[in-house]
């Protein structure tokens, strides 16, 4: 029998995808390759968000192809740079976002044909059609991503995502409503909701449609038997209108976390960035979310080094994340993107101006997430145990703390009330109560 092999790098987008892609192989009469076990394909579900990523994915295509097997190479990177990805020796197929649900049927045709044409890449800039392959069940996991959109609409300039999805679509609403309640019924508690631009989810629609926007979903997901649990993935600030707000205070289901992109705390680098928000006005958010519910975590995203950032923007930014009191922050030292408007723009900072401010930010936040942890130690969490540990289980609480579950008992996807006795700076340790 033939076997496949998926490997994804990137966002829940990709990790969705790739279930989804992992979905149709078994359908297809394939099965997933084991550890170690060489693959009758191999498919990359790539990411090309910073130059890292271009890297990280070129590393696994060449490490797969010395693995043998056919190589197919999809996602964002193949999007961006199909003919770049076609020059690596040993790609068989490089296949778009547009039709990365095409592919075993393309890759049939390519072990039956043995020749065909090598780039199978389709702008999206017109796209408007949603199309999702539904997920019944995830392997090996306990949390269920669930891709509600595609696409944005946004262009911040230095970002290549609208260039790679295409513009912003939203899916029915009763298709997503639908695979929340298979996933329910196959015993997944907790669904992560995501998408290129969450936030935006609706607009899309015609006037006529019940379900509007992400608060109108979200309340219709909350009816679903068995889905204890709702978490949002990556979020913009303009998600948090006063419709969210009200919502925030009476949901029984909505996970008390929210990665809120922020990129920069200085409203000039805000600006040039093309994001339309303030520092001030992001703070407002995360200070209202937690006058609704205190026990509120936020993370969010800084891109350090943007084109033009002085030392003084660069504290401003120090300054918010300080206010913000940040669970965690994701630093990343900007990248030029061929095709962006900050590419071309003047004032490019060094590389070792970008990576220092990058581990000043790490450093930063590290120093918050140990302390929000150690005022954590003795205060009841409800935690998801995910993955079973030596002695013991790792599980996330509501609001996103890292916890290890110290216990002989078996637990897996269970919801169990935990006492944390300790932590370490990066994971809370606790003990069933009892």
């Amino acid at each position: 029998m033939k076997n496949f092999r998926i490997l994804t790098l990137g966002c829940k987008v990709n990790q969705y995808e790739s279930e989804a892609l992992a979905q149709l192989f078994l359908q297809s009469g394939y099965r997933a390759a084991k550890e170690g076990e060489a693959a009758s394909v191999s498919i990359i579900n790539t990411c090309s968000v910073t130059n890292m990523s271009d890297r990280k994915s070129r590393k696994l295509i060449r490490q797969c192809v010395k693995d043998g097997g056919v190589v197919a190479v999809a996602g964002c990177y193949a999007q961006a740079k199909p003919e770049e990805v076609a020059n690596i020796p040993g790609v068989d197929l490089v296949i778009g976002n547009g039709n990365k649900h095409k592919l075993p049927s393309i890759i049939e045709e390519l072990l039956h044909q043995k020749t065909m044409e090598k780039i199978s890449i389709y702008p999206l800039t017109a796209e408007t059609s949603f199309t999702a392959v539904p997920i019944t069940d995830y392997r090996e996991k306990t949390r269920a991503i669930l891709k509600i959109q595609d696409g944005c609409n946004s262009f911040c300039s230095y970002c290549i995502i609208p260039y790679v999805r295409g513009r912003l679509r939203s899916r029915n609403p009763l298709e997503i409503l639908e695979e929340a309640k298979l996933l329910a019924q196959n015993g997944y508690q907790e669904i992560v909701l995501a998408g290129i631009h969450v936030c935006h989810y609706g607009v899309d629609f015609p006037d006529d449609v019940p379900i509007r926007d992400l608060v109108d979903l979200l309340r219709e997901l909350e009816t679903i038997d068995g889905i204890c649990r709702i978490r949002l993935s990556s979020i913009e600030p303009m998600a948090f209108t006063d419709k969210f707000f009200r919502y925030y205070e009476q949901t029984r289901k909505l996970c008390p976390h929210f990665h809120i992109s922020l990129q920069s705390g200085s409203d000039t680098v805000i600006a040039r960035m093309n994001r339309h928000y303030t520092a001030e006005y992001y703070l407002k958010i995360v200070e209202t979310l937690r006058l609704i519910r205190p026990q509120t975590m936020i993370t969010t995203d800084v891109i350090t080094g943007f084109p033009g950032e002085t030392e003084e923007e660069f504290q401003e930014t120090l300054t918010v994340i300080e206010k913000a009191n940040f669970l965690k922050v994701h630093a990343f030292p900007y990248s030029r993107r061929s095709g962006t408007v900050a590419d071309k723009m003047p004032h490019q900072i060094a590389p070792n101006i970008k990576d220092e401010r990058c581990q000043r930010v790490i450093a930063l936040s590290q120093k918050t997430e140990a302390k929000i942890l150690e005022q954590a130690v003795g205060k009841p969490l409800m935690v998801l145990a995910e993955q079973r540990k030596e002695k013991g289980f790792y599980g996330l609480s509501e609001n996103y703390l890292p916890v290890m579950i110290q216990t002989e008992r078996e637990i897996s996807n269970r919801i169990c009330k935990v006492i944390p006795h300790k932590t370490d700076g990066t994971f809370l340790y606790a003990k069933l109560e009892k």
